[in-house]
């Protein structure tokens, strides 16, 4: 028998792996009849949010770097007005600039919200957004020689926009374009005004960007080899990370992420002013299985249970193994009635259960002990009450499920599970 999926999952579906941060996003999905549950309620699957897509997600981080490219271009509309007020350009351009950057933002913008950029080969279109910002501050330099100054500082801004998406390649290639496009800005200029001032000022903001932007696109990429570096590193610590959390025979969290959980999930409690209950379950006698077989049929029992029990938990359970054959369910939002007919109905299942090679040893039982946290008390001692209602579930015979004292009855917990099936079917 292979090692199970991890547990968690939404609904009733098939288990999928929930990473330890998945757990903490979990808290925006609880829902308001949650908050405001009386202690008599029964525990109820909680609806999961439908979540965007992997390409929406893709499409929202490309919208929000278009309007960071855009509020860079008010920057430069900014700037442009403090040459206006210094006389170093003349008012028509300015108006021509802020007319043609408003243009190119409605226009971009209306592409993303379309959904048009998804049929060019790059879908966050850096490049053409990089080009026409380019050849606006061409155009305002070639109205207003003044402004050369401001085109040279927002050219390589507007490069190092491109670094987040172009390899260096492409980056060469669009300083080309850029440097030629100032080139023939200057040859335009010399030719209708031969001003041999302005030429020399030209050729010398020509000559720096023609030195300077090959090291500039160099540095970059470099400092993109490093980023990439950065991130393959982080998704492999994050790996390693969620590996130990996780059980090595189970797959379901190990003693450790269990204590953090049951903490996190009484922060939690106390905040939302939410139930909060623990089951802590024991597989009954498991003991024989090891003496009448082997180890290696034990490891098969434990994985068989855990697996059994990942697929009905809800999106907001925590479920783990404490130690040896003991386990522990966190139920969120739920009292101990609920919590009781939950434990209930996993018992239920759990001696149903058709395991071959251990037939002759007899049926898989478990014995469930369940106590409600109190608001303000510490988690260990929820898990302590908890932990004396599953002893006397093994004094009782076993294959039972008890409760802290004065809660709730085993018959009530039974009683509550028969609702919760009468109305299912």
């Amino acid at each position: 028998m292979t090692t199970p999926t991890p547990w968690a999952t939404a609904g009733r579906s098939k288990p999928a792996r929930r990473s330890f941060r998945d757990l903490r996003a979990d808290r925006e999905r609880v829902t308001i009849g949650s908050l405001f549950s009386s202690e008599d309620s029964e525990s109820e699957p909680v609806m999961d949010i439908p979540s965007p897509t992997r390409d929406d997600l893709k499409q929202r981080i490309r919208l929000r770097r278009f309007l960071l490219a855009s509020a860079f271009s008010a920057l430069y509309l900014i700037v442009l007005a403090m040459f206006y007020t210094q006389d170093r350009i003349d008012r028509q351009t300015l108006l021509e600039a802020f007319a043609i950057v408003a243009a190119l933002v409605a226009a971009f913008f209306l592409v993303f919200r379309l959904g048009l950029n998804l049929y060019a080969p790059d879908a966050s279109l850096t490049g053409w957004q990089f080009l026409a910002s380019v050849f606006t501050m061409l155009y305002i330099d070639y109205r207003a020689p003044d402004t050369r100054l401001v085109f040279t500082a927002f050219f390589f801004v507007a490069l190092m926009f491109c670094m987040l998406r172009h390899s260096g390649r492409n980056l060469a290639l669009l300083s080309a374009v850029s440097l030629a496009s100032f080139g023939l800005v200057i040859w335009l200029r010399y030719a209708l005004n031969a001003n041999p001032e302005e030429i020399r000022s030209d050729v010398l903001h020509f000559g720096v960007l023609l030195v300077t932007t090959p090291w500039f696109v160099l540095i970059g990429e470099h400092v993109k080899r490093l980023r990439r570096g950065l991130t393959e590193a982080s998704i492999r610590l994050e790996g390693i990370e969620e590996r130990a959390r996780r059980d090595d025979l189970t797959g379901v969290y190990n003693r450790r992420a269990l204590i953090i959980a049951m903490e996190d999930a009484k922060r939690w409690a106390d905040a939302a002013r939410e139930p909060l209950s623990l089951c802590v379950i024991d597989l009954d006698r498991f003991k024989r299985y090891n003496d009448k077989f082997d180890h290696l049929t034990g490891d098969q029992v434990l994985r068989t249970f855990a697996q059994a029990v990942q697929g009905e938990l809800r999106a907001t359970d925590v479920f783990g193994r404490y130690g040896g054959e003991e386990f522990v369910h966190v139920l969120r939002h739920s009292t101990v009635a609920g919590a009781m007919a939950d434990a209930e109905r996993l018992r239920e299942r759990i001696s149903g259960l058709d395991i071959p090679v251990t037939r002759a040893a007899g049926r898989l039982t478990v014995s469930i002990g369940v106590a409600q946290y109190k608001p303000g008390e510490a988690i260990i001692d929820t898990f302590a009450r908890a932990d004396e209602a599953l002893y006397r579930a093994k004094q009782r015979g076993r294959n039972r499920v008890e409760c802290e004292a004065a809660a709730i009855s085993p018959r009530r917990a039974r009683r509550a599970v028969e609702v919760k099936r009468s109305a299912a079917s």
